[in-house]
């Protein structure tokens, strides 16, 4: 949909909620645009104007929200959703209405979204596998630094699936990562394995082969670990009956490195982790990014570049993905306007990319989550922010924020030293400083 047309919907959508509704809030707007959004899939199927009688007969009765609540529990529709998304309007399903504005909506209703969108794009785009990595040794390094590594062959030089399992990773499966008796992250996957020497950093007098395998992986961290053995009831039955990553009795199998699981076995550890919501809208939200920097690296790999050159412009595609989800980790939202999806939101360099060296391009701590208009005055030095939180905003962009109705006096909340350390940078070499506004 074009965006012409698309600001006519928003458009109308807040008239609706106001006139029809008494309602001016974003969600309430979003809630109206939604249905509008589902007539106009409608009028591209069938070529002329159909009104969706039913969803506008259930909002009157019971209200915009409670009217989203009512509809996120019927069953799923995909080719709805389907259509949606080949209109470039899946923002504006219901659920992703829902996801967006948790705040407003049940628990029960932001769960069941986000179970929703999570099967339905999954239908659209093809199910990601799902594997459990046991690496007790390693764990903390390959989190860290985003990836699982594992040698070709046993230390006698037999093969071993397990590790073999690498070559069959693809983009946007997942990883459940388990040392030391824990769940303690779960990742994507950003890439398809390369053959790389063994990390410096592992523990090369274990005896294993110096060759190996890498798989780039985007991890969150739980912030609450679990325990699977707590729950082997119900894990057992879905546990693999060769090269299964727990014993009988909830152990790991540290003899099995790298796991292929069932997607029910998956599904059930999303579950038991899904009360982080946020980590829970990071991981689906970093899918379709990373599948797309994903063929980036494929084209990579097939150019006619050095190897060394081909290396390095796949780990910067990969690091990208992984500097936005350690960004999320620690911004959440959009500081001025305040949007939380994930799906809205740009990972920005505090200090550029270009300007940074290895450490400084990943870590979350030179980042923020900028909505994308916001980004881009911040990218351009139109705006900065004082340690304290105050904006800074450069001559020329004033009549810019107040057509967005930004305040100019807004302070956002002050910033960690470390983050102050970036931004001394942006102030001094990125903002407009020689037209900054009084």
């Amino acid at each position: 949909m074009d965006a012409v047309r698309l600001s006519e919907l928003k458009a109308q959508a807040a008239s609706i909620a106001q006139q029809e509704f008494n309602e001016s809030s974003l969600a309430a707007t979003e809630a109206v645009l939604a249905v509008l959004a589902y007539e106009e899939t409608l009028y591209a199927k069938h070529r002329h104007r159909q009104k969706a009688a039913y969803t506008w007969r259930m909002m009157r009765e019971h209200g915009l929200i409670n009217a989203v609540e009512r509809v996120v529990q019927r069953d799923a529709e995909t080719a709805g959703y389907q259509a949606l998304k080949g209109m470039g309007l899946g923002d504006f399903a219901f659920e992703s209405v829902v996801v967006r504005h948790r705040e407003v909506f049940s628990e029960a209703a932001v769960m069941q979204s986000f179970r929703r969108l999570r099967e339905l794009n999954a239908s659209i785009q093809g199910a990601p596998s799902f594997w459990w990595v046991n690496h007790k040794q390693t764990h903390e390094d390959e989190i860290r630094e985003g990836y699982i590594w594992s040698p070709t062959a046993n230390r006698n030089g037999a093969k071993n699936q397990t590790y073999i399992n690498l070559t069959r990773v693809e983009p946007g499966d997942y990883i459940i990562s388990y040392a030391d008796g824990l769940i303690r992250a779960i990742g994507r996957a950003t890439g398809r394995y390369r053959e790389e020497k063994i990390p410096e950093n592992h523990w090369e007098a274990e005896g294993w082969d110096a060759d190996g395998w890498m798989v780039p992986i985007a991890w969150v961290r739980l912030s609450s670990p679990i325990r699977p053995k707590s729950y082997i009831a119900d894990i057992a039955p879905h546990l693999p009956g060769k090269y299964s990553p727990l014993q009988p009795n909830g152990n790991g199998n540290q003899g099995c490195y790298l796991a292929s699981v069932s997607r029910e076995l998956g599904e059930l550890i999303l579950t038991l982790v899904e009360e982080d919501a946020a980590l829970q809208l990071s991981l689906a939200s970093v899918t379709e990014e990373e599948r797309k920097e994903a063929e980036q690296i494929l084209a990579v790999e097939e150019a006619d570049l050095t190897e060394t050159e081909k290396t390095q412009l796949g780990k910067a595609r990969v690091g990208q993905g992984l500097f936005r989800l350690r960004v999320l980790q620690i911004e959440p939202r959009c500081r001025i306007t305040g949007v939380q999806d994930p799906a809205f939101l740009i990972a920005s360099h505090i200090k550029p990319w270009r300007e940074c060296d290895n450490f400084e391009r990943l870590d979350g701590l030179n980042g923020l989550m900028l909505a994308p208009h916001i980004d881009k005055l911040f990218d351009c030095g139109w705006i900065s922010f004082e340690n304290n939180g105050d904006l800074i905003v450069a001559e020329g962009a004033s009549s810019i924020l107040e057509a967005w109705k930004i305040d100019p006096a807004l302070n956002v909340g002050a910033f960690s030293k470390e983050q102050a350390a970036y931004l001394n940078h942006h102030r001094d070499f990125i903002l407009k400083r020689n037209r900054k506004a009084d």
